[in-house]
C-alpha cells in the first residue's frame, strides 16, 4: 500500500471515529449521520482521479451554500440549537475533502475538519462512546501525522518506493498511548471548574407513572409494557440497605381527585411536617448520592422522610414546595446528596396521635361524587376501630389480601373506573390501589394523598450503585398523623414496581455499559474541585509517609503531598529516560555517532545508505555522481575507518575536523539531492 493511500485511509478513519463520538454525545441525526458514514466508507475503498474530483466540486459547492444559509437562519432568526446545522455543513466539507484525489494536498484541511467534528461532540454531554472515539482518534491521528510527514518527505526527496511496514505502524500506534497517559495525568493533576454541561441533546425520561401535573387511572384497552430506561442511579456512601426491593423513592404528591384524574391544587397551603417531627421517628439514617436522568418535571427523588438535601452542582438548587415535595431549579440532569430517616414511628405512638396540627383540611379530605357503596365499604372495613392507625392498617391489608396486581389495563372506559375496580374487577396496577385507599380513608375523614415515585431497583455490581428504571415506577399512599407528619403505606400486592427487564439476556450487558457511563459522568464530565480534592485525599492516604507515631505530618496538606508525589514520579521517569539515552549514546564512540549521522543524511538525500551499505561503497556512490559533498565526506569516512577498524585513537583536533566535515557534508546534501536515476533507499 502506498503512503498516499495509507494516509488517506487513516484520515478517513479519523473521520469515522469523530462521527461516532458526535453521535455518542446525544447528537445523533439519522439522515446526515448515515449519509456521512456512507460517503466516508466510499472514500475508504475508492478514490477518484483528479478530473472526477474537480467535477464533484460542482455538486458539493451548491449543497454547501444551502447549508450555510440554513446555519445562518438558525443562528439569527430561529435562535435554537445551532450545533446540528453547523455539523451538517462540517460533515459535507469532510466528505468532500475525503473524496478528493490522492494527489490533492489537503492534509491540513482533513485534520482540521475531523478535529472540529470531534470538538463539536463536546457541545453535548459526551458519553462513554465519546471516550472510546477520543482514544481511537489519538491513535489514528498519531499514525496519520507520521505517515503524512513521510509522504511529504518522500515527495520532496523524490523517493519512488514509499512503503512502511506493519511493525513501524504498530510502534507509532503504541507511541500514542504515551499521549493518552500524559493527558490523563494532566486531567487529574490540574484543578478545574465544572463544565456545567448544557442539557442540549438530553432526552426527557417521562415515567410510566407520569410525573406531571396530572395522573389518570382512565387508560384502557392495552397493557403497561416494560421500559428498562434507567432514571436513577443511587450510591450509598455509608453502607447499603439490606432490602432494596422495599425502598420507596418518593417523587410527587397529589391532593385533588375528580374521579378519574389526580392533580395538584394551585394554591395549596403549606402542608409539610416540621423537620424535627421526622427526626423524632428514630435514630436510623441513610445517606444517598443520587444521579438522576432529566424528567419532564424538576423532581428530586429520595427516601421518605428526607431531612437534608444539597447539591455540589452549582446549576442545581434543591427546594421544598408547599406540599413538602422535593423539587429543584436548574437546567442540568439532577445530581444531589440527601439524608433520610430509616425508622418508622412505633405503632403505639401513631395510635396515640389523635389531635394536633392537620394541614389543609379541605384539600386532603376532598372527594368527587361517588356512589354510597364506597362510603359503606370504608365504614364496614373499619367498624369498631377507635384510632386512625388501625383504620389505615385494616384498609391497607384489605387490598394486600383481597386483590391482585396486573399490568393489563381495563378493556373499556366503563371498566376503567374506581368503583368497577373495587366491586367487580378486583385487580389492577398500583395507581388503582393507591387511589382506592386514599378515597376510602378520606371517606372516614382521614387526611391522605396519592404519591408517585419508584419502588426498589436493581443492584449494579459493576458500578456499585442501585439502578432504578422506569419499570419500577410505582404509586402509594401517605397518611397524616399529628405530631409525626406524613407516613407512607403501600396497598399494592406483590408485583408492583418489579423490573420485567431484569431477566432479559440484554440486562447484564446493559448494566455493564451503564456502569461505565456512570463512572464516566461522575469522574470525567462532573470532575471538579471537590472531586479532585476527594481524589487527592484518597491518594494521599496511600502515598504519604507517616511519622514515627503513625500520624500524618501536619506541615503539608494532602493535596500538596500528592502534588509533590506526582512531581517526584515525573522527575524519576524523566531521569530514567535521560539515563537510558545517555547509556545508549555512551555505548558508541564519538566517531561512530558522527558516521551514523552522515549515513542518515545521505539516505535522506536519496542515496542508497542503509545499514548494509559499506562506507567505501557509499563514498563511491557520491563520487560516481560527482556530488559536492564527496571530498569532505572522504576525510570523514577515513577518520571513521581508522578509529573503528584500525585501532587508532583520534585526538581532539581530528574529532573536531570530523564534526566540521559532517556539518559541511550535511549542508551540501540538503542543497544537492541524488540524481533521479540513482538507486533509491527503502523507507
Amino acid at each position: 500500500m502506498s503512503l498516499d493511500l495509507l494516509h488517506r485511509r487513516l484520515v478517513v478513519g479519523m473521520g469515522f471515529v469523530a462521527l461516532a463520538g458526535f453521535a455518542g454525545g446525544a447528537g445523533f441525526e439519522p439522515v446526515s449521520t448515515l449519509l456521512a458514514a456512507l460517503a466516508l466508507t466510499v472514500a475508504f475503498v475508492w478514490q477518484p482521479d483528479s478530473g472526477l474530483s474537480l467535477r464533484l466540486e460542482r455538486f458539493w459547492l451548491p449543497v454547501a451554500g444551502v447549508l450555510v444559509v440554513r446555519s445562518l437562519y438558525h443562528v439569527f432568526l430561529v435562535g435554537d440549537d445551532v450545533v446540528i446545522p453547523v455539523v451538517d455543513l462540517l460533515l459535507l466539507l469532510l466528505c468532500a475533502e475525503a473524496l478528493r484525489s490522492l494527489e490533492a494536498h489537503n492534509d491540513a484541511r482533513l485534520y482540521s475538519l475531523t478535529f472540529a467534528l470531534l470538538l463539536a461532540s463536546t457541545a453535548y454531554r459526551p458519553g462513554v462512546l465519546f471516550a472510546l472515539a477520543f482514544a481511537s482518534y489519538v491513535v489514528l491521528a498519531t499514525l496519520a501525522l507520521v505517515v503524512g510527514h513521510l509522504r511529504r518527505s518522500a515527495e520532496r526527496h523524490r523517493v519512488r518506493e514509499r512503503m512502511v511496514g506493519r511493525r513501524f505502524l504498530t510502534g507509532m500506534a503504541a507511541l500514542s498511548s504515551v499521549v493518552l497517559l500524559m493527558s490523563g495525568v494532566v486531567f487529574i493533576a490540574f484543578p478545574r471548574l465544572s463544565r456545567g454541561w448544557a442539557a442540549r441533546g438530553e432526552v426527557l425520561a417521562t415515567s410510566i407513572a407520569g410525573f406531571a401535573d396530572q395522573v389518570s387511572i382512565g387508560e384502557h384497552g392495552s397493557r403497561i409494557y416494560p421500559n428498562p430506561q434507567i432514571v436513577l442511579r443511587v450510591e450509598f456512601p455509608d453502607g447499603t440497605p439490606e432490602n432494596f426491593f422495599d425502598l420507596h423513592w418518593r417523587g410527587r404528591s397529589y391532593d385533588r381527585f375528580d374521579g378519574v384524574r389526580w392533580s395538584r391544587s394551585a394554591r395549596l397551603p403549606p402542608s409539610i411536617g416540621p423537620t424535627q417531627w421526622y427526626r423524632a421517628w428514630g435514630t436510623g439514617r441513610v445517606r444517598q448520592e443520587i444521579y438522576g436522568a432529566p424528567l419532564d418535571v424538576g423532581v428530586l427523588f429520595a427516601l421518605h422522610p428526607l431531612v437534608e438535601a444539597h447539591s455540589d452542582n452549582p446549576r442545581i438548587q434543591p427546594l421544598f414546595d408547599n406540599s413538602g415535595d422535593h423539587i429543584y431549579w436548574g437546567a442540568d440532569a439532577p445530581s444531589y446528596s440527601v439524608l433520610s430517616v430509616v425508622d418508622r414511628p412505633a405503632p403505639e405512638a401513631l395510635r396515640e396521635a389523635r389531635s394536633g396540627f392537620s394541614p389543609a383540611l379541605r384539600y386532603y379530605t376532598q372527594l368527587p361524587r361517588l356512589s354510597e357503596r364506597v362510603k359503606n365499604l370504608a365504614d364496614s372495613l373499619t367498624q369498631g376501630l377507635e384510632n386512625n392507625y388501625d383504620r389505615v392498617t385494616v384498609i391497607n391489608e384489605f387490598f394486600l389480601t383481597e386483590f391482585e396486581y396486573t399490568l393489563e389495563l381495563p378493556r373499556s372506559a366503563r371498566e376503567a373506573t374506581l368503583e368497577y375496580f373495587l366491586f367487580q374487577r378486583g385487580e389492577g396496577h398500583c395507581e388503582y390501589f393507591s387511589t382506592a385507599m386514599v378515597v376510602l380513608l378520606r371517606n372516614l375523614g382521614i387526611h391522605a394523598r396519592e404519591v408517585n415515585g419508584f419502588l426498589g431497583g436493581q443492584w449494579n455490581n459493576f458500578g456499585q450503585y442501585l439502578a432504578v428504571t422506569q419499570n419500577e415506577a410505582h404509586s402509594w399512599v401517605e397518611v397524616w398523623f399529628p405530631g409525626y407528619g406524613w407516613v407512607e403505606f403501600d396497598p399494592t400486592p406483590g408485583g408492583g414496581g418489579t423490573s420485567a427487564a431484569a431477566t432479559s439476556w440484554l440486562w447484564p450487558g446493559r448494566f455493564l455499559f451503564d456502569g461505565l457511563q456512570h463512572r464516566w459522568n461522575k469522574w470525567v464530565l462532573d470532575y471538579n474541585l471537590e472531586a479532585q480534592s476527594g481524589l487527592y485525599q484518597r491518594l494521599s492516604e496511600l502515598l504519604r509517609r507517616r511519622t514515627s507515631d503513625g500520624q500524618s505530618s501536619s506541615s503539608q496538606t494532602p493535596a500538596t503531598q500528592v502534588g509533590m508525589g506526582w512531581i517526584l514520579v515525573v522527575a524519576m521517569l524523566t531521569a530514567l529516560g535521560a539515563l537510558a539515552l545517555l547509556k545508549r549514546s555512551r555505548g558508541r564512540s564519538p566517531e561512530v555517532e558522527l558516521y551514523l549521522r552522515f549515513r542518515e543524511s545521505c539516505r535522506r538525500a536519496g542515496f542508497r545508505a542503509d545499514s548494509g551499505v559499506a562506507p567505501l561503497v557509499l563514498l563511491d556512490e557520491l563520487a560516481s555522481v560527482r556530488h559536492p559533498a564527496h571530498s569532505r565526506a572522504r576525510r570523514l569516512v577515513d577518520y571513521y575507518l581508522r578509529a573503528r577498524f584500525g585501532g587508532q585513537k583520534l585526538d581532539p583536533r581530528q574529532r573536531q575536523e570530523m564534526r566540521n566535515d559532517l556539518t559541511t557534508v550535511r549542508r551540501r546534501l540538503r542543497r544537492t539531492l541524488a540524481p533521479i536515476d540513482a538507486p533509491r533507499p527503502r523507507l
